[in-house]
């Protein structure tokens, strides 16, 4: 019985912050006549209420869908398709073309290393084939060149035009040329 008392609390505010537990009780109502029976309050049992019958639902009609008959493929559609594949295969080879020209590129930087590599070489000896204290030592030996005393001035003459001196082996090629036409353009001035 404790155990109802506690279960049935309502608690309620009246417009103020604290709460006030009230036990939920049946609401007591005053006996008719009819229920008093020598003093006693008997209570009737209420007849029972039958329920009300719920009006039946139909179950959902569902509409009656035609299908359609396969028909025939639309000619964009095959254009379209079409025009896909020509792409994608366009794309492939491009993609494959690119492919090739990066690897030739690679080999060709790697051919551009080696033969730096080896023009640093060749640059090396050929300047060591060239001793300037060997030609120093052969031109002092023959004549051509005397070396200055420390008490001479020297007096270098700039005044002359600029020389040019040709080889044996310059009668072909690009030389050969440039002289043919150097000629000609001199010909014609004076």
């Amino acid at each position: 019985m404790a155990a109802e008392r506690r279960n049935n609390r309502k608690y309620r505010t009246d417009g103020n912050v604290a709460y006030k537990p009230e036990y939920e009780q049946e609401s007591v109502r005053e006996p008719s006549r009819r229920e008093l029976v020598r003093g006693n309050t008997v209570r009737r049992p209420e007849p029972r209420r039958r329920p009300q019958p719920q009006p039946r639902r139909r179950p959902a009609a569902r509409p009656s869908v035609q299908v359609r008959t396969q028909s025939a493929v639309a000619p964009f559609t095959v254009v379209g398709l079409f025009a896909v594949l020509a792409c994608t295969l366009l794309l492939v080879v491009n993609c494959a073309r690119l492919a090739v020209a990066n690897n030739g590129i690679v080999e060709l930087r790697s051919d551009l290393a080696e033969l730096q590599d080896e023009n640093r070489v060749l640059q090396a000896k050929y300047e060591l084939l060239f001793d300037v204290e060997e030609i120093e030592r052969q031109f002092l030996s023959n004549g051509s060149m005397v070396r200055s005393s420390p008490g001479q001035t020297v007096y270098l003459d700039l005044s002359g035009g600029d020389s040019v001196v040709y080889y044996e082996g310059a009668g072909s090629g690009l030389s050969a040329l440039l002289q043919r036409a150097e000629q000609f353009f001199a010909g014609l001035v004076s």
